[in-house]
């Protein structure tokens, strides 16, 4: 996995994360997103536009995140438009679990109204 690159704009943190998360990945992967909900992230967008493949444990890392993101009363969106990655999430059904964005300003501004408000 490459190394995740935290940006934020406005109350919306947003994690890039290219390369592959296998399972000796999934750690990392799990702290950088512990890393955002500790900062207080309600509105997390995951960047996942490079990812090239994602294994079994960073989506179970993905659930429990936005359980927790639920409690506060935010969400976790993700960019990415097509490929192997997409697929997982699709075979998984996933794709019904998690919302979807073509590129970074469509995510962001799907956060626009209920980002807004904090």
């Amino acid at each position: 996995m490459d190394p995740i690159k935290k940006s934020e704009e406005g109350s919306i943190y947003i994690l890039e994360i290219g390369g592959s998360i296998q399972h000796g990945d999934t750690p990392a992967f799990e702290e950088g997103i512990e890393r955002a909900l500790n900062e207080g992230a309600r509105f997390l967008i995951l960047d996942f536009t490079k990812l090239r493949y994602i294994c079994s444990s960073a989506l179970g890392v993905l659930i429990a995140s936005k359980r927790k993101i639920r409690r506060r009363e935010g969400d976790i969106r993700i960019v990415l438009t097509e490929g192997d990655v997409l697929r997982v999430f699709r075979i998984t059904l996933l794709d019904r679990v998690f919302h979807f964005y073509d590129d970074l300003p469509s995510a962001t501004a799907s956060y626009k109204d209920t980002a807004s408000d904090s």
